[in-house]
Formats: C-alpha cells, sequence, structure tokens
C-alpha cells in the first residue's frame, strides 16, 4: 500500500487495515478479532545523510532562490528553528514498507517511542517525512507535513499491506476513529495490556497514559460493542494479575 492509499476518516485516522493477525493467538472461537495489525515493528535502514540534508525551509522557496543570499540566510534560520521546536525527538519507522525508515518527528520527548512488547505511543507527534530516493519529502505530497498537534499516535504494522498502521486520538473531544471489530479490538486490546501491565508494576503514569488512549472504547458502544470491550478488559486483567473493576456500568 502506497502512502497515497491512505484513507482519511473524520481526520482521526491515517491508515485502515484488516485481515489475519502475526504472533497473536486468537482469543475466541468466533474469531471477531482477526486483523492484520501487530505491535512488532520491522527493522529498517535509517538514511541519516539524507536526513541531515532534508530542507523544510526550502519547501516555501522558488529552488531558482536557493542560492540567493537574502533566501539563503531566511531557509538557514528556518530549518534551525524548525529542528529546535519541532524535532525535538525523532521515531522511525518504516511507515511505507519499502525497507527504509521514515521520520515521525514530535516537539517533546517521546517515553514510548522505542518500547518493545507493547504498542509505540507518540504524545507530541507534529509531522510525517517519508525516505524517498530523493530525499526526505513531507507524506502527503503537499509543500508541508500535515500537523498533528493536538493529536497522539499509536502505531502498529499492518502484515497484510506491509505498511504502518497508525491510530490517532484527537484530545479535543477524546475522537478515536473507529476501523471494524478486529482492528478496534485489537487496539484495545494491546492498549489495555500495556495499562495492566503498568498497574502491576506500580507505574501509575505509564497505566493512565495507555488507558487514556482508548477511553472511548469504555464508555460508548459506538466502537465495539460493550460485550466485546468488557470481554477483553477482564481477560487482560485476569493475564495481568490485576484485580480492577470494569470502571463503567451499563
Amino acid at each position: 500500500m502506497t502512502p497515497t492509499a491512505w484513507i482519511s476518516i473524520a481526520t482521526t485516522l491515517l491508515i485502515v487495515a484488516s485481515g489475519p493477525v502475526q504472533g497473536q493467538e486468537p482469543s475466541n472461537p468466533s474469531n471477531t478479532e482477526a486483523t492484520g495489525l501487530t505491535i512488532d515493528l520491522p527493522a529498517c535502514r535509517r538514511d541519516m545523510k539524507a536526513w541531515k540534508l532534508f530542507s523544510p525551509g526550502k519547501l516555501d522557496v522558488d529552488p531558482r532562490l536557493w542560492n540567493d543570499p537574502y533566501f539563503k540566510q531566511r531557509i538557514k534560520e528556518s530549518d534551525a528553528r524548525w529542528r529546535k521546536e519541532d524535532v525535538i525527538d525523532v521515531t522511525w519507522v518504516d511507515i511505507d514498507g519499502d525497507g527504509w525508515c521514515d521520520a515521525i518527528v514530535s516537539s517533546d520527548k517521546e517515553p514510548y517511542g522505542n518500547v518493545k512488547g507493547k504498542p509505540i505511543l507518540l504524545f507530541q507527534p507534529r509531522e510525517i517525512h517519508l525516505r524517498t530516493a530523493q530525499g526526505f519529502k513531507p507524506f502527503g505530497g503537499g509543500k508541508h507535513s500535515i500537523d498533528y498537534e493536538g493529536s497522539s499516535f499509536t502505531v502498529y504494522w499492518d502484515t497484510e499491506s506491509h505498511s504502518a498502521a497508525i491510530y490517532s486520538r484527537i484530545w479535543q473531544g477524546n475522537l478515536i476513529a473507529g476501523l471494524g471489530p478486529g482492528d478496534d479490538a485489537f487496539h484495545f486490546r494491546q492498549m489495555m495490556r500495556a495499562s495492566f501491565a503498568a498497574h502491576k508494576a506500580g507505574n501509575v503514569d505509564e497505566e493512565s497514559q495507555y488507558a487514556t488512549e482508548v477511553e472511548p472504547f469504555l464508555y460508548t458502544s459506538r466502537y465495539l460493542p460493550r460485550a466485546v470491550v468488557k470481554r477483553i478488559w477482564a481477560e487482560e486483567a485476569q493475564r495481568a494479575g490485576v484485580d480492577l473493576a470494569f470502571p463503567y456500568a451499563d
């Protein structure tokens, strides 16, 4: 699946994926959680030479003016400001499945950007830049990358399309896109699994941060049937060995 094939739903979803899962055992015989998503992202190569040469400041300037002293200085200042303010952290993910790492830049340090055994969770994503044969290019095909300020990302791998799948939650209104029973159930299960593990370890902040990402699933059946959400909650709580009651009444 190419980046141009990504589907946006109410601006809260970057990619839709479905299919059989790898590395995840189904939890019930009805197979309502069948999905192509996995938390295991493949390794990729980082093109640091191209990344160091990437100049977002040039995107606003006609190429014929790049060597003009005035515009050259403006580009230099713009690039310096961008790297200082918007590129505090970089999460390297092969978004389009070409074997090269693409860059998700964040305006703050990401505590769960390189975790193992749990979903990658980014709280301050700003831009996505794809590595191409011509260097890094903003995702979306325009001059600038889409600005994702005010949202968080959860990054998975889609084993069918061989590309990244990114759930985005918009903080204002606590909005999250629904993908369908299999993908949504997988997302909810993995986030609760991480949250319960943090609870068991006594890490209150981590517990809350993972749970908050899927809080809409808990109080509305808009995304998943209530029975499915409560079953997954109970299964993951038992798996983690924690005694936590479902927080919302029917």
